[in-house]
């Protein structure tokens, strides 16, 4: 398989992990009215080149297969347009402002907590239907126009630490650590609460700033407390197998670079948590879309790909079924009215309200891989409304 990494990527991945991609790329379809989509997306640097861009390339051949689209009798393709937002506060204001006040659109994703959040109250002044990759608390009732259709970083942990608890348990201790910023946080508290939930000892809660490079001292606090599982990357368990340390290694994000830099013994019963497209019993459709994207464009699918192709399907089945691509109010009740759209995951839909307090979150499947040999295998595998129950039963405040 190709690679999509390189070892100096996985050390910007690790550290400002993107959680959520833009609705497709740059391009515009083919026949039929633009449907304009604004995208926030680091473009520049290094998360542009592991994030920005495979998300960019995903969407683009996500909205090719496609193609036009018919809402109440009129033919429609997509025309998105893309901003760079720097994954920051000030990126997600000024990509918002140009988006909304220049380019006119309705419909927009930021990608980046710091950035969507930043970018909330303008999409909100201005009636934009915003989908901000920005944890759970980015949704409440005070945000109407706002939703959430990545997939969430912190509704696979109870997942996660269910099937440890049933499956591993000589697996006692736990330590996270995690990027310090606005989704690091959120992950790690998600990662606390769920693995308190289920017996669980957490004996150190870390955090990693944005630019380190130096994981040595990290690794040294972390060994002293001798964790039996990390809930954190192979940067940081590098330095802690060569100290000795025989546990077991958890992360967010998989990629074959990961286990070349890591070394392939290190990596055997590493677990992966967040939705990559990996695994032999992903449906079909995944599996051709990734075969698709691989020949094409000569690098290995990872997540945002996989993520662009599922939110590009829910956008375009969601203005389908809503009869409109201009009554934000209109998408919004089809959208609160519990309406399921066709993905190549299968029909999703928005929850949340139990939750937080609206029906505005799109919950995905959760499956968890393992590790072995040179591929990942599904150990465990969650449905929707499995993982919404779980998120009740210890996520929510």
């Amino acid at each position: 398989m190709k690679k999509w990494l390189s070892v100096a990527a996985i050390v910007v991945l690790c550290l400002a992990l993107v959680i959520g991609v833009a609705c497709g790329g740059g391009g515009e379809g083919g026949g039929g009215k633009k449907v304009k989509f604004g995208a926030g997306l680091p473009i520049g640097g290094f998360i542009g080149t592991i994030i920005g861009g495979p998300a960019m390339r995903g969407g683009e051949l996500a909205q090719e297969k496609i193609g036009t689209f018919t809402v109440a009798g009129q033919e429609y393709t997509w025309k998105s347009i893309a901003e760079e937002n720097g994954w920051t506060a000030a990126g997600g204001v000024a990509s918002a402002t140009k988006l909304i006040y220049q380019d006119g659109v309705k419909f927009m994703h930021q990608s980046g907590a710091d950035a969507a959040r930043a970018a909330q109250p303008l999409c909100e002044s201005a009636g934009v239907l915003l989908d901000g990759a920005a944890g759970i608390g980015f949704l409440s009732p005070e945000y109407p126009h706002s939703i959430y259709m990545a997939p969430s970083y912190e509704l696979p942990f109870p997942v996660l630490f269910r099937w440890l608890a049933q499956e591993h348990p000589e697996i006692k201790t736990v330590a996270i650590v995690r990027g310090d910023d606005m989704t690091g946080h959120g992950e790690a508290d998600a990662a606390e609460k769920a693995a308190e939930y289920y017996g669980f000892n957490v004996v150190a809660k870390d955090f990693v700033g944005a630019g380190t490079t130096d994981f040595y001292p990290l690794a040294t606090r972390i060994m002293a407390k001798d964790p039996d599982f990390l809930v954190g990357s192979v940067l940081y368990a590098v330095p802690m197998w060569e100290m000795g340390w025989d546990g077991r290694l958890g992360d967010s994000m998989w990629g074959t670079a990961s286990g070349e830099y890591a070394g392939w013994d290190n990596v055997q019963g590493m677990l992966i948590w967040l939705n990559m497209p990996f695994g032999e019993e992903l449906p079909q459709a995944i599996k051709d879309f990734v075969a698709e994207y691989e020949e094409r464009y000569d690098e290995e699918c990872g997540g945002p790909q996989l993520w662009s192709l599922i939110i590009d399907e829910v956008w375009t089945d969601m203005l389908v079924k809503a009869g409109t691509v201009d009554d934000v109010d209109q998408i919004i009740a089809t959208i609160e009215a519990g309406t399921y759209y066709d993905t190549s995951l299968g029909p999703l839909r928005f929850m949340g309200k139990e939750l937080v307090g609206i029906d505005h979150l799109l919950v995905w499947p959760v499956w968890v891989l393992e590790i072995s040999d040179h591929d990942a295998h599904i150990v465990q595998w969650a449905d929707p409304d499995d993982v919404y129950q779980l998120a009740l039963d210890i996520l929510k405040e």
